[in-house]
């Protein structure tokens, strides 16, 4: 019998759950909808390219567990560096305008991105490296972060690694691709 009585409370709660949808749906319909104001030359889906480089660099995206997804626009002034650090988890970055330089800190290699290149950065500690405006225009960058859920931000600083900074950075280093 309880089986017979529950299934009876169920179809109530359903038709109920019908009648307040239908209700709810009525008083909406009484609504203009924002939908009606678009113009007929605008498509119903619609997506922009914010930006795109190149990258000859392997990579895969591994990853345990969930995580963050960050979509971000990075400006670096003229004459400012990000910083020695690393990230905590996948970073692939587009250059959209400038040049963008990078040392490696493992072996004070130097590598510079110019617009519609891109750069896809290692994961951890033991890749500690630096980014640096060398130019005068603003370098402007999309990033996509692919990091764990707990962290609190896609880089964490590091020690300099010993790499004479302004050295490195007065020669000419192009070994990116142009």
């Amino acid at each position: 019998m309880s089986r017979g009585h529950s299934v009876v409370k169920k179809s109530r709660l359903i038709t109920a759950g019908a009648v307040v949808a239908v209700a709810l749906g009525a008083g909406f319909a009484t609504q203009p909808m924002a939908q009606a104001d678009v113009t007929a030359d605008v498509p119903p889906v619609s997506a922009v390219t914010l930006s795109q480089g190149i990258t000859s660099a392997p990579f895969k995206i591994k990853a345990t567990g969930d995580r963050k997804v960050l979509y971000r626009k990075a400006i670096v002034q003229p004459g400012a560096s990000t910083g020695w650090h690393y990230h905590v988890g996948e970073e692939i970055a587009v250059i959209n305008s400038g040049t963008f330089t990078r040392i490696d800190g493992s072996d004070c290699s130097v590598e510079e991105y110019s617009a519609g290149e891109s750069l896809v950065e290692p994961v951890g500690p033991t890749t500690v490296h630096m980014g640096i405006n060398k130019g005068t225009e603003p370098v402007e960058l999309y990033v996509v972060d692919i990091i764990p859920t707990k962290a609190t931000a896609p880089t964490t600083a590091a020690p300099d690694p010993g790499c004479d900074v302004a050295a490195l950075t007065s020669k000419s280093t192009s070994t990116g691709a142009e």
